[in-house]
């Protein structure tokens, strides 16, 4: 029973003494007010709940009234169990006392539920409630350590349930009753209600822990570490403001939600018509005032294009178009406000003032705010805060004199001179009399021409400083003057910063691609999605393939892959998009012209591409193996040296072993071969060694190893071999071969040789015991041989 997390009095512990337990009546009553103030503002809540019609609204207030009256229920509950004292020391396990709120919530849900009360929900609601408060409280007294035994008394934990429900039946009815009252002041009603709840919940939790018992005794968590009253205070108040700040992100969702709320109300309440339309004409809003003013349903302007409804006083369509073609075509960011004509959906026309304004650069989106002149009279606010705000300055010159007649706050920023220093200036006031003259010329040339132009990055002085201007220029005309140009747009941006920038990126590219060309470094970038290839012209060098449709793809890249080396690539390619993690490999391709090529390619993943370099190493592969061919050969007879015939000896003796075979080592010593080299110099004495080395080599099997380890030393590994026979019969062709004269440089030599040989596993089991065995029988044969002339192979 000792080792139950959670139990009731019964046996042995019935019967036992339990430990003297006393309450910091402080935190008592602190407890009791926090259990009734979190009432209290549940309460509000339900009642700020009824007042909404707003369903949004509703479950925001809802959710943040079941949450805070939860963490409240939750933090008195804690709190009430710091005032508890048993005189040994208590922990808390965190986990668990997290987890407690969640019935807490659940059952502060039931409390501000909008649904009004009959008897079957009052009980069902009440039961609800007082289980949740409970399972609350035992689920957060089963966070409790200490090195005792915890045991419930049976009777007395089934009435805190009791109370706990009954008393939650009262507070949801006075609740209730306060929600239908009239007449009796809701705070009171409030006041009573948040009291018989708070003292609902308190009464619970004091009956539940007057339900406990704690014993002496070795407890199953009496080792465990749990975190102490002064942690449990943190996680209280780090549960509070976390709480605080969901209700702040709440309220500021809630904040936006009303704001949009409200500002679709005042688009569609506002006298003004508004209509939105993209480039192309296609009208995409209308707000309520401008269905009214064409007399259109809800909904039947977005099916028209905004010159079907808007025209000038001839009933020319091209007005708009005209307009539109200003805004869009020289991306002007400055209001256009024109007297045109409205069609009605019966066809009637009415007068109008249509103002156009850019509202996204990006989408080309236009803003046409309509005002009906036949009752309404001009109004320029907001055209002229539109045109004060832009971020591209903007200046409109008069055409007869081309002096400033409006500029906006950027047009300011940008000429460094305040509107009232602007407005009447001319060009040679603000300039050099040589930049002057420039510019007035090239807006006579607009204004002559009647067509908009871009001067682009235009050098002016301004306040001492060249500054680089990329201007718009756009003629306005003047119906009122038999359409002549009555003013002249800028549109104006300061690129300097930008201009220094692209020249300084142009100089490092320069630099990177002459590197890039030095190093033969070959640039590709893969689509991941597409699987579309792009190299550049050194890529298409080192593949020795001209660029085409087809090398684009990266399957043409990957067919160059050398059969060995292909399935390896392609899987690590893989895995690098997969894991999006770098491509690195080195790697043959297969030229068209049959030539192999060693590539090193690295690349990295950015988005869904992958960026990489190719480049050519075969000189160094080819270096590389060239040096280690030459660490395992000897380089006079081109025959195996002592290195690779170590290495050699290693791996064969190890494959013998394993399938039962024998291994011969012979030992070679040339007998006349000093004296031909002391005669006839060492360049007949070399050849005279390749000699010997070409006849050894070809008595042998490929298998089989010849090495030359000294002057006019050889050693021969004849590896699987099964008989002695066998051994015997190459011994003799050996023999046959070094007996024979030797003809070089037109000369004829006898040079005989004395050999000696050791079998492999009886007479050693590794090359330098062989070569021992076998060098000691050499020269016993060489010694025989000069007795006799003869000398026995074995």
């Amino acid at each position: 029973m000792d080792h139950l997390p959670f139990h009731f009095l019964s046996g042995e512990l019935a019967e036992r003494e339990a430990l003297t337990s006393w309450y910091d009546y402080s935190l008592v009553c602190t407890s009791i007010l926090i259990s009734i103030a979190s009432s209290y503002i549940a309460f509000l809540t339900v009642t700020r709940i009824e007042r909404t019609n707003n369903k949004n609204e509703q479950r925001i207030w809802r959710f943040c009234s079941s949450l805070f009256f939860g963490i409240g229920i939750w933090a008195m509950h804690f709190v009430g169990m710091l005032a508890y004292n048993v005189g040994i020391p208590i922990g808390y396990d965190i986990p668990i006392t997290l987890l407690s709120i969640l019935p807490a919530v659940f059952a502060s849900y039931i409390v501000v539920s909008s649904k009004r009360l009959n008897k079957l929900s009052l009980l069902a609601r009440s039961a609800c409630m007082g289980i949740g408060i409970g399972s609350m409280h035992y689920v957060g007294m089963s966070a409790m350590r200490m090195d005792a035994i915890m045991a419930y008394d049976g009777p007395v934990f089934l009435l805190s349930i009791v109370v706990a429900i009954a008393l939650s039946g009262v507070a949801l009815t006075v609740s209730d009753k306060q929600r239908k009252s009239q007449k009796q002041p809701i705070h009171l009603n409030t006041v009573v209600a948040s009291i018989i709840m708070g003292l609902a919940i308190s009464c619970m939790h004091y009956i539940g822990m007057v339900s406990m018992r704690v014993f002496e005794g070795k407890s199953q968590h009496s080792d465990f570490n749990g975190a102490s009253s002064n942690d449990l205070i943190n996680i209280i108040l780090l549960v509070l403001v976390a709480s605080s700040a969901i209700l702040l992100f709440l309220l500021e969702v809630r904040a936006r939600l009303l704001i949009s709320s409200r500002l679709n109300s005042v688009l569609s309440s506002v006298q003004e018509g508004i209509l939105n339309f993209n480039d192309k004409g296609e009208i995409t809003y209308a707000n309520g005032a401008a269905e009214r003013l064409f007399a259109y349903q809800p909904g039947q302007l977005l099916d028209k294009y905004i010159y079907e409804v808007l025209v000038n006083e001839r009933s020319d369509k091209s007005a708009v178009i005209h307009t539109v073609t200003r805004l869009i075509t020289e991306s002007s960011g400055e209001s256009v406000t024109e007297r045109l004509s409205g069609i009605k959906y019966s066809g009637a026309h009415f007068p109008l003032l249509s103002t156009f304004s850019l509202m996204s650069y990006d989408n080309k989106e236009i803003v046409c705010t309509i005002t009906d002149l036949s009752d309404l009279k001009k109004q320029e606010t907001f055209t002229q805060a539109v045109f004060d705000n832009l971020p591209l300055s903007i200046v409109v010159k008069n055409a007869d004199n081309l002096t400033f007649s409006h500029v906006n706050n950027a047009a300011e920023k940008t000429l460094g001179r305040s509107k009232h220093a602007l407005i009447g200036a001319t060009d040679f006031d603000l300039f050099t009399k040589t930049e002057a003259s420039r510019i007035t010329q090239s807006d006579t040339n607009v204004i002559d021409k009647r067509a908009p132009t871009i001067i682009e990055e235009e050098p002016v002085t301004i306040e001492g400083e060249t500054r680089y201007i990329t201007t718009r220029k756009v003629p306005l005309f003047d119906p009122s003057r038999a359409d002549e140009v009555g003013y002249l747009l800028w549109l104006s941006e300061d690129v300097t910063e930008l201009r220094n920038a692209k020249k300084a990126l142009l100089k490092m590219n320069e630099r990177m691609s002459m590197a890039a060309d030095a190093a033969q470094i070959g640039f590709w970038e893969l689509d991941t999605e597409t699987n579309e290839l792009i190299g550049d012209d050194w890529m298409h060098k080192l593949y020795a393939v001209a660029e085409s449709d087809e090398s684009t793809r990266c399957s043409f890249w990957t067919s160059f892959l050398h059969p060995e080396d292909s399935d390896r690539v392609r899987a690590s390619m893989q895995a690098a998009i997969e894991n999006k993690t770098p491509f690195n490999a080195e790697f043959r391709i297969s030229l068209p012209d049959e030539k192999v090529r060693y590539i090193k390619a690295d690349g990295q993943i950015v988005g869904n591409k992958m960026f990489g370099i190719c480049l050519d190493i075969t000189a160094r592969v080819l270096a590389e193996k060239e040096a280690e061919r030459l660490s395992r050969t000897d380089a006079l007879t081109g025959l195996s040296n002592r290195n690779a015939l170590t290495h050699y000896c290693y791996n064969e003796i190890a494959r013998n072993t394993r399938k039962g075979t024998k291994l011969t080592c012979i030992y070679i010593d040339l007998d006349k071969f000093k004296p031909i080299n002391d005669t006839y110099g060492h360049q007949v004495g070399d050849a005279a060694l390749n000699e010997v080395a070409q006849r050894l080599a070809s008595t042998v099997r490929e298998t089989d190893c010849v090495a030359r380890i000294g002057g006019d030393e050889f050693v021969i590994i004849l590896t699987e071999m099964v008989t002695e026979d066998d051994v015997l019969q190459t011994l003799a062709r050996i023999d046959h071969e070094l007996h024979s004269p030797i003809v070089t440089r037109g000369l004829s030599f006898d040079i005989g040789a004395s050999i000696g040989t050791a079998q492999f596993p009886e007479d050693g089991k590794d090359l330098d015991t062989l070569l021992s065995v076998a060098d000691k029988r050499m020269y016993r044969n060489k010694a025989i041989k000069k007795c006799e002339d003869k000398a026995p192979l074995f």
